[in-house]
């Protein structure tokens, strides 16, 4: 029994033995055959990673006109794993399937391409929403086989797809954070005179929030402006005013000349010759008595001192601009005859601002904008009593004389209900002999509807002009109808048809989040992103990317660079995000007009316009002053904390670009695809 159990062990042990060496002969087989595989997988990279990039490129993968490839990345997300390989000619995979039929009949290599991994990036509307930001994989994949086994090799770069359009700002044609500074009135630094010429100061900076016939790269005819400016909703497709901080208060620039600014209240069919437009108020704003006829003895005393006449009153009011003294006019006559107290003249003087926010008054130029934040308008307010009669002869009197009836400011703790309200030119033209106190029982009543000046917030005047643009008969002051309401900035929505791009505050402090995450590329100094990026063959700026400087030694970017001719030309589109350092302008022009060009600056203090070169570009500088120490030329947004109103400002214009506004589909081109100069990853 003992030797026949030995003799069993010994034969399961033989048999153990034997497959262990056939499974150990097995494995060693399939490493051999794996090795070969990825010999051959390794091989295929090698011999066809050249003629891969070229095909792409010849696919449109780089920059240029959008090919099938860049039109791929550029839908909107989510961006499945993608086979490249319909779009290419891959004539590698022959040859490398002719090398392995060499090798043996049972060797293979394929080598495709494929996007792979994608992931949105930009899906927050409370930072920005953005539905072509993403990042992923361009994934070149070579698979070996030999005898039944396969290995595959992998090299990858990374893709990042981008908008160079800084977020949100775009929409604004000015967007300054903090535009207070602690003084409601700080921008109010030009005198006028009645035809809006400059006596002396600053010069404005106008604000044209529409394209123009003389806007670079997108100009329309006045017509093509024209025809949408009657629609209440004109301001959606127009660019967006935000002053922030505490109150701002803008005195509003008389007339339609060269620098006055159309404020809604001046009917400028002919610029030359303006004329202001009458609002009347409603009943429910004026005391009861001006319902009813009034039995008031009239003033041609003359003719007959006794004679009483039934007197019907109605009460309106003219918006008027800030004058100066100026070699037109003898006296300033906008302020003589008491009509206005000698508090409001301390307080508001004839100055006007520095910000023309709704553009030019000449026709087509007239920017209806929405404007966000604390904003009123100051205008002296000239109240009137209109007065009419049924008695036949002494209404001829009062149309052939036209007489004005104002009503003097005077305060309510020294209201006067004797004080005479008289025809302005002091003339006897058959009206009645008034006081105050006939209409308005107390100072308060009387100083609602007085003369004086007024400030309201910016958007009543806006609202105000749909009745001068549909030519209304009446017009009402407040209006009846309110286009948009008042909006301190504190919650902002900003649509691309359906889509929400933003839902916040107007002051939007997590962008610079934003634009950091979208940065594709970096150079460690301006010297070193100058020598990478000017073509000296060109003669300019060429990017195709958001590039960051890191810029340790806080140098300013100055642009043009020092020594080359302004105005600096960009021919392919691009964000600088500058991380240290300000910013000087010399003069930037975009040559292509489906590209654009954005400065980002991340900590810089100042931005200076420091010549009168045109500068076709958006400026995202939320921690920046902007200083403009020659006339001013922007085409495009500017963004930054605040806006000098030195007295040595030359004026200028700031041009809203409306192809690079994100609430329009035009926007979305305005994006960059970059692939990675590097190989990241290997892996089987």
């Amino acid at each position: 029994m003992l030797v026949l159990a030995i003799g069993a062990v010994m034969l399961l042990l033989g048999v153990t033995l034997f497959q262990f060496v056939g499974q150990q002969n097995e494995t060693i087989h399939v490493l051999a055959f794996g090795e070969v595989a990825h010999l051959l997988a390794e091989a295929g990279i090698s011999s066809s990673i050249r003629a891969i990039r070229e095909a792409l490129v010849a696919a449109g993968l780089g920059a240029g006109e959008p090919g099938p490839l860049q039109k791929i990345l550029l839908q909107p997300n989510p961006l499945a794993d993608t086979s490249l390989m319909p779009h290419l000619d891959d004539s590698w995979n022959r040859d490398l399937k002719a090398f392995a039929a060499e090798v043996d009949k049972s060797a293979g290599i394929r080598v495709e391409v494929w996007l792979r991994g994608f992931e949105a990036t930009e899906t927050d509307p409370a930072r920005w929403a953005d539905p072509l930001a993403k990042t992923g994989w361009l994934s070149i994949e070579a698979t070996g086989q030999y005898k039944g086994v396969s290995r595959t090799l992998t090299v990858r770069r990374e893709i990042r797809v981008g908008s160079i359009l800084p977020p949100l700002t775009p929409k604004f044609t000015l967007h300054l954070k903090d535009a207070n500074r602690g003084q409601e009135g700080r921008f109010n630094v030009i005198r006028n005179d009645y035809q809006s010429n400059i006596t002396d100061g600053p010069r404005p900076i106008v604000c044209l929030n529409h394209a123009t016939p003389d806007s670079p790269l997108e100009a329309r005819s006045v017509g093509e402006v024209l025809s949408g400016e009657a629609a209440e909703t004109v301001w959606q497709d127009r660019g967006w005013i935000y002053l922030g901080g505490g109150k701002v208060r803008l005195n509003i620039t008389s007339g339609a000349g060269s620098f006055g600014e159309i404020f809604q209240v001046y009917d400028v069919s002919n610029p030359n010759t303006f004329q202001p437009i009458r609002f009347k108020s409603p009943p429910s704003l004026v005391p009861a008595v001006f319902a009813n006829p009034v039995n008031l003895h009239w003033d041609r005393v003359d003719l007959n001192p006794v004679r009483q006449v039934q007197y019907s009153f109605e009460h309106s009011f003219v918006f008027e601009g800030f004058h100066d003294k100026s070699s037109k006019k003898d006296t300033d006559a906008m302020y003589e005859g008491d009509i206005l107290s000698p508090a409001d003249r301390s307080t508001y003087t004839s100055r006007s601002n520095l910000l023309h926010l709704y553009g030019e008054a000449r026709k087509g130029y007239q920017s209806r904008t929405r404007v966000l934040g604390r904003v009123v308008a100051a205008f002296p307010r000239f109240s009137l009593l209109q007065v009419s009669t049924a008695e036949t002869d002494v209404q001829q009197m009062l149309d052939t004389f036209k007489p004005l009836y104002p009503l003097p400011s005077m305060p309510e703790r020294s209201y006067d209900p004797g004080r005479e309200i008289k025809d302005g030119r002091g003339r006897r033209v058959g009206g009645p002999i008034l006081t105050a106190g006939m209409l308005f029982a107390n100072g308060a009543e009387y100083a609602r509807l007085m003369s004086g000046i007024v400030e309201v917030p910016y958007v009543t005047s806006y609202n105000a002009m749909q009745d001068v643009l549909n030519k209304a008969v009446v017009r009402v002051f407040p209006p009846e109808k309110a286009i948009l309401a008042e909006d301190p900035g504190t919650d902002l929505e900003v649509r691309r048809g359906d889509f929400l791009c933003y839902k916040g505050p107007a002051d939007a402090s997590r962008l610079l989040e934003v634009v950091q995450n979208r940065v594709q590329a970096e150079s460690g100094s301006i010297a070193d992103f100058w020598e990478t990026y000017f073509d000296a063959k060109a003669g300019g700026l060429v990017l195709n990317g958001v590039v960051r400087i890191k810029n340790p030694e806080g140098l300013d970017l100055f642009l043009p660079p020092s020594g080359k001719p302004a105005p600096l030309k960009v021919a392919g589109g691009g964000m600088i995000v500058l991380e240290q350092g300000n910013l000087v302008l010399g003069g930037v022009v975009v040559t292509n007009p489906a590209e654009a060009l954005s400065v980002v600056l991340v900590k810089g203090r100042t931005v200076v316009f420091a010549s009168g070169q045109p500068n076709h570009l958006h400026i995202f500088a939320p921690g920046a002053e902007v200083n403009a120490n020659a006339p001013l030329q922007l085409f495009g947004s500017l963004a930054a904390g605040d806006l000098s109103p030195s007295g040595c400002i030359q004026g200028g214009t700031i041009r809203f670009r409306e192809a690079t506004d994100p609430a329009r589909p035009s926007s979305l081109a305005f994006t960059k695809i970059r692939v990675d100069d590097q190989d990241t990853m290997w892996h089987e």
